[in-house]
């Protein structure tokens, strides 16, 4: 749901703040229901009170007189006595609960023939009929009504919120400090960074929590660095053998096949490219420290690098002002080479690299006017070794590419990641393929 937030601080207080109201809503519905007793009981009590008074008062007079009193009982108080008569209109009580239980307390006191009633031919009060002999006779009551609202209840509630609610704040903080210690160690690993260690906390749980990652991030450190020291030892071992089989090739005799020797001197190089590719991947990007760099200038430079190898790009920007990005350069550099490399690979003419600068990110694309990729095999591209040479897919020729070992893309899609961005493949609407890199805005000017 949208309305709920997704913070476990936000929500641990929203819980504890309606577990609050709820509770102070439950505990005065329960006290009002078992105080109604015992309060009905004492107007029950206080009515009967009156009634007989009024009673034994009557009785006592004489009967002509009976009438003098009643008026004179009437004028000196909130109570007044009325003479009752047969056939009159008696109407149900209202449907108040606490009315029901006083007028059961009066019946049980004074008898079930008891009829009581309330706000009688238009006077307000609560009406108990009583019968002196033959007569009978109306007291009328002040009605009891519901006790005044327990403001202070609300007050003291408040407080107890408050303070519920402070509590709840600083044990939510204590829990989630450790946590974002954690998440921000885990952003950091990965980036393929060796975060720092965390600080054993008191608390026994995030103790463990800490040593565990600690330890975790130890063990891919030392990973990391045994790669390192592998990948070095492979490159110039690798590379010691070709640089002799170069200079080999180049002692050859001229009597050799010309075409041989080119095809052993690009075998070599194909081996070396390969060998690069591979180290790049490995190796990762995120050690290179990061350079604010104007966009504009920076792909005006590659396109006229490009230039001078005859490869005719054609750069289309709606960047009116110099956009300023942070970027790894050497990375950057060589995410839009392979791009670049992929698609003269493919294209038959010029490629495309088109600028455009939204709202909240900059897309940069690459086109080419190849023959594209298969819809479903997009995301196979992404993946380490993936490459398409002369195959058929569903019945289509895709281009023979025979450079590189299937990591162009794979490299391509960990510089994106190491910028905090998304790349994204599809093939253009009439031929060829669009692959597009899109960075979160930073900052103009």
């Amino acid at each position: 749901m949208k309305f709920i937030p997704n913070t476990l601080l936000a929500r641990f207080l929203i819980l504890i703040a309606t577990v609050l109201i709820i509770a102070q809503v439950v505990s005065i519905r329960i006290f009002d229901y078992f105080e109604r007793g015992p309060r009905a009981e004492a107007i029950a009590q206080e009515i009967e009170t009156v009634i007989n008074f009024t009673r034994a008062s009557l009785i006592s007079s004489r009967e002509d007189k009976r009438l003098a009193l009643i008026s004179e009982l009437s004028s000196k108080g909130e109570i007044r006595i009325y003479p009752a008569y047969y056939f009159e209109d008696i109407e149900p009580l209202p449907p108040d609960p606490f009315l029901k239980v006083v007028a059961g307390k009066i019946k049980e006191r004074l008898g079930e023939n008891t009829i009581v009633i309330t706000n009688h031919y238009g006077v307000p009060g609560l009406w108990v009929s009583f019968s002196i002999d033959q007569d009978e006779f109306w007291a009328v009551i002040p009605t009891p009504g519901d006790r005044a609202f327990p403001w202070h209840w609300i007050g003291w509630g408040i407080i107890v919120a408050g303070l519920s609610i402070i509590g709840a704040y600083a044990t939510a903080t204590r829990i989630n400090r450790p946590l974002n210690l954690l998440i921000q160690a885990t952003e950091k690993l990965k980036r393929g960074e060796i975060p720092e260690k965390l600080p054993l906390d008191s608390v026994t749980e995030f103790r463990t929590m800490s040593q565990t990652f600690n330890e975790m991030a130890a063990s891919l450190g030392k990973v990391d660095q045994e790669r390192k020291v592998l990948l070095a030892g492979v490159s110039h071992d690798i590379r010691t053998p070709l640089t002799r089989l170069r200079i080999a090739i180049e002692m050859l005799p001229k009597k050799i096949e010309s075409g041989l020797k080119k095809s052993m001197e690009e075998d070599i190089l194909e081996i070396d490219n390969i060998l690069n590719q591979f180290i790049d991947y490995v190796r990762g990007f995120n050690q290179e420290a990061t350079v604010t760099t104007n966009l504009n200038d920076f792909f005006s430079h590659m396109k006229n690098q490009h230039q001078i190898l005859n490869r005719h790009i054609v750069l289309v920007s709606n960047l009116k002002i110099p956009i300023f990005y942070d970027i790894k350069p050497i990375s950057f550099r060589r995410l839009f080479d392979n791009l670049i490399n992929n698609a003269f690979s493919y294209s038959s003419g010029e490629v495309v690299i088109t600028i455009r600068k939204h709202k909240e990110s900059i897309s940069i694309s690459v086109l080419d006017d190849g023959p594209g990729i298969p819809p479903d095999h997009i995301q196979r591209l992404l993946k380490p070794f993936e490459r398409f040479d002369v195959i058929s897919i569903n019945k289509k020729q895709v281009a023979n590419n025979r450079e590189g070992c299937g990591l162009g893309l794979a490299i391509v899609d960990k510089i994106t990641e190491a910028h905090n961005g998304k790349l994204v493949i599809s093939n253009r609407a009439k031929k060829g393929l669009e692959v597009k890199i899109i960075l979160p805005l930073i900052s103009e000017s």
